[in-house]
C-alpha cells in the first residue's frame, strides 16, 4: 500500500508541476462556474410575488370569500391595492388603498384605484393582470344566475397563465357550490309544492341554502386532488443567485472532471512512449500495484477538481442539502466511472492528437447531453431519455436529488447503482487491455 501511495503522490507532483494543468484545474472551471451560475440565477430567484390589480365592485361577504380563496390557491399573488403597504409595494404612486370598489373617474393619483387606471397599468406591464369582481356577484350566486368575472392581461390566452389558472380553479369550486345550492333550492321548492306542505318562510329557506353553499364550498376545497401554487420566499435558502449555482456547480464540476480525468489517455500514451511505464515494471512491484497507482492518481485528480468547483458554490452560499456524505458518494461514483472510461479507451489511443480529439468529443458531448449545462427537465422527453446514455445525467440526477430536493443517501441509490455498474464493466475492459509497452 505504501508503494501505491508513493506512486500516486509522484504522479500528482508531475501533474501539478505543469502550469497548463493548473489553468485547466483552477482557472477555467471556476470562471465558467461563476458565469453560468450568475446567468442562471440572474441575481435573484425571479419575481417572488405576482402583482395583480383587483377591483371588488360587489363589496359583499361572498366577494371577500372569493378573494380569500384566490389568495389560498396561489400564495404568489400580490393583490393591489388590498395588499399594498407603506413602501408602496403595489406601485400605486400615492393612490390610497381604500375600498377598491370605488370607480370614480379621475386622473388624480390620490384617488383610489379605478378601472381605467388599472387597465392602463396592465397594458403597461406594471401588473400581470386585472381582476374585476362585478356588482351583483353575490346576488347572482344566491339566485343561481350567471355572472362574469372580468380578467385583463397581456398574456396569450392560448398559453397557460398561473394567475388565470388560479382564478379558474377558485371559480370552479364557487360555481360547483352555487350549482349545488341552486339545485337544492329547486328541489326544496318542488318538494314543498308537490307535498302541499306549509311554505317555508324566505328567511329560513335562505339560511338553509346559505349554510348548504358554505358546506359545499368547504367540501370542494377539501377535495383530495388539488393544485396549489407555491412560490419560494426571498428569504428561502434556495432563493437568490445561489439557486443558479445549484445547477452550475455540479454541472461544471462534472464536465471538468471529464476534462481532467480523460486527459489521462494522453498521459498514459506519453508514459509508454517515454518508457516510464516500462521502467516501473523493472521495480519490485506487482503489475496490480502499478495499475492501482495509476487509477488512484486519476481518481484523486477528479476529486480535487470537484472540490475546487464546489468550493465556489460554498463561497456564494450555495445550499448543498442535508447529507454531505451522500454528496461525496455521488461525486466519487462519477469520478470512478470516468476513470474507468479513461482506462477502457487508453489502450486504443495511438497519438496525442487522437487523445485530445476523443477528450473534447466526449467532454463536450456527454456534458450538455447529460444536463451539465442546463437541467434535463427543460428538454423534450426523448432527449431526456437519450441524455441518460451519458454518465453525467445520472450524476446530475443524484446531485439534484440531494441539493434541490433535500434528499438523502437512499434517494441516490439508483444513480449510484448505474454509475458503479458502468465503472465495473469499464474497469474490466480497461484492465484486460491495458498496455505497459
Amino acid at each position: 500500500m505504501h508503494a501505491i501511495l508513493t506512486l500516486i503522490l509522484n504522479d500528482l507532483r508531475v501533474f501539478f508541476s505543469q502550469r497548463s494543468n493548473l489553468i485547466g484545474l483552477f482557472v477555467m472551471p471556476v470562471l465558467f462556474t461563476l458565469v453560468l451560475g450568475w446567468s442562471l440565477g440572474r441575481g435573484d430567484s425571479g419575481p417572488s410575488r405576482l402583482r395583480v390589480d383587483l377591483i371588488d365592485l360587489d363589496q359583499t361577504d361572498m366577494s371577500a370569500r372569493l378573494i380569500d380563496e384566490l389568495r389560498a390557491a396561489n400564495d404568489a399573488l400580490l393583490l393591489c391595492p388590498l395588499d399594498n403597504d407603506a413602501d408602496d409595494i403595489c406601485g400605486l404612486d400615492g393612490a390610497t388603498s381604500q375600498q377598491a370598489g370605488i370607480v370614480a373617474p379621475s386622473n388624480s393619483e390620490d384617488e383610489p384605484l379605478h378601472r381605467e387606471r388599472a387597465i392602463e397599468r396592465a397594458r403597461q406591464g406594471r401588473t400581470r393582470a386585472l381582476i374585476v369582481v362585478p356588482e351583483g356577484y353575490a346576488t347572482a350566486l344566491k339566485t343561481f344566475q350567471s355572472v362574469s368575472i372580468e380578467y385583463y392581461s397581456l398574456s396569450d390566452p392560448m398559453v397557460p397563465d398561473s394567475i388565470l389558472q388560479s382564478l379558474q380553479a377558485v371559480l370552479q369550486r364557487v360555481n360547483s357550490a352555487s350549482m349545488t345550492t341552486g339545485v337544492a333550492g329547486a328541489l326544496l321548492d318542488n318538494f314543498v309544492h308537490a307535498t302541499g306542505l306549509t311554505v317555508i318562510d324566505a328567511e329560513t329557506r335562505n339560511q338553509f341554502l346559505g349554510e348548504l353553499y358554505l358546506r359545499a364550498q368547504q367540501k370542494l376545497t377539501e377535495q383530495p386532488a388539488s393544485v396549489r401554487f407555491i412560490t419560494t420566499n426571498a428569504e428561502d435558502a434556495n432563493a437568490g443567485p445561489e439557486n443558479g449555482f445549484s445547477q452550475s456547480v455540479p454541472g461544471m464540476g462534472s464536465m471538468y472532471v471529464m476534462f481532467t480525468v480523460l486527459g489521462g489517455m494522453a498521459a498514459l500514451l506519453r508514459e509508454r512512449r517515454q518508457w516510464t511505464l516500462q521502467r516501473l515494471i523493472t521495480l519490485p512491484l506487482a503489475r496490480a500495484q502499478i495499475l492501482g497507482s495509476k487509477i488512484g492518481a486519476y481518481f484523486v485528480r477528479g476529486m480535487i477538481q470537484y472540490f475546487i468547483v464546489f468550493a465556489v458554490g460554498a463561497a456564494v452560499g450555495m445550499n448543498f442539502g442535508r447529507d454531505p456524505l451522500a454528496l461525496l458518494t455521488i461525486m466519487s461514483a462519477f469520478v470512478l466511472c470516468i476513470t474507468a472510461l479513461t482506462f477502457a479507451l487508453a489502450p486504443w489511443i495511438t497519438s496525442e492528437g487522437q487523445a485530445n480529439g476523443v477528450l473534447l468529443l466526449l467532454s463536450l458531448s456527454l456534458a450538455p447531453l447529460g444536463g451539465a449545462w442546463w437541467p434535463l427537465e427543460i428538454v423534450p422527453e426523448l432527449m431526456q431519455t437519450i441524455g441518460h446514455l451519458s454518465p453525467v445525467a445520472w450524476a446530475m440526477d443524484g446531485f439534484h436529488d440531494l441539493i434541490f430536493f433535500n434528499g438523502g443517501f437512499g434517494d441516490i441509490l439508483p444513480e449510484l447503482g448505474v454509475l458503479l455498474g458502468a465503472a465495473a464493466v469499464l474497469f474490466v475492459i480497461g484492465i484486460r487491455s491495458f498496455k505497459y509497452e
